[in-house]
């Protein structure tokens, strides 16, 4: 009996050989058919309920795997053999929207940067209790334009913050800027297609924590700097003066700023620049 991939019978004499093969008590000859090429579409779906994992896993990482095989693995009770086929680029769409709740944090959250994650994958994650997850989706690029907006009226406001952080929708961005957490407002200072006005409204937030998160994005003009010297909030000053692109010119106000925490910190970043 020949080896699976080896050449000579006819394609009806290998095809039984494989199915032959397919049932050997021996898992290795078994997952040398799982592996085969040539093995045809009948026969793997036949061995999707494999009692090796081994078996199992080999199937899932197939990018050439029948359909059904891959709808049979996603109930596969074995971990590894599940994470195995949210990561084959293969998997459709249907496949990856049941595994949206996969009950391992794993499986779950492999499925936003799926290249078949389509627009219903997306709304399936939108719908998923898992805020984690919901996030993940949040920072993926070129979201289409329903997913966005549901994601911008998340319930999480960790959610929404990610999504100001890396939307690259500008409507989504202009929208989540204004919204009534300081931590999603404080997300679009970490977004690359913030505008130099917007980076400006940011900075003048009536929240410490959005002005902090301000001045660490490195985006605003020296006029702004100067008069962030002079915030109200001592962590937002101290966070100035903490800096390493704040300019000398900002450091020596701060320098003589009322609190010791704020000046300590300035002359210590003077004291680095002589």
């Amino acid at each position: 009996m020949q080896e699976p991939g080896a050449s000579g019978t006819d394609g009806g004499t290998r095809k039984t050989d494989l199915d032959v093969r397919a049932h050997h008590k021996k898992v290795q000859i078994r997952w040398a058919v799982a592996s085969d090429p040539a093995t045809p579409p009948e026969t793997l779906e036949a061995m999707a309920t494999d009692p090796s994992r081994t078996v199992r896993r080999a199937l899932a990482a197939r990018t050439d795997a029948p359909g059904k095989v891959l709808r049979a693995l996603a109930q596969d009770p074995d971990l590894k053999t599940r994470q195995t086929l949210v990561k084959n680029p293969s998997c459709p769409s249907d496949v990856l929207i049941n595994m949206v709740e996969d009950p391992h944090w794993s499986v779950r959250w492999s499925v936003p940067e799926h290249p078949a994650a389509d627009a219903e994958a997306r709304r399936a994650i939108c719908r998923s209790a898992d805020e984690v997850l919901r996030g993940l989706l949040a920072e993926q690029d070129g979201l289409d334009g329903k997913t966005n907006s549901v994601l911008a009226a998340d319930p999480s406001p960790n959610v929404r913050a990610r999504l100001a952080a890396h939307t690259d929708a500008p409507d989504i961005l202009a929208t989540l800027i204004t919204d009534a957490t300081p931590k999603v407002r404080a997300g679009a200072t970490e977004n690359p297609i913030t505008t130099t006005n917007q980076h400006r409204l940011l900075s003048n937030d009536k929240s410490a924590t959005v002005r902090k998160a301000a001045v660490t994005s490195e985006k605003l003009p020296h006029d702004e700097l100067h008069r962030l010297a002079h915030d109200r909030s001592v962590d937002v000053r101290w966070y100035l003066a903490l800096w390493p692109t704040t300019p000398e010119t900002v450091l020596r106000v701060l320098s003589e700023d009322p609190h010791p925490d704020v000046v300590a910190q300035a002359q210590a970043r003077l004291g680095e620049n002589t």
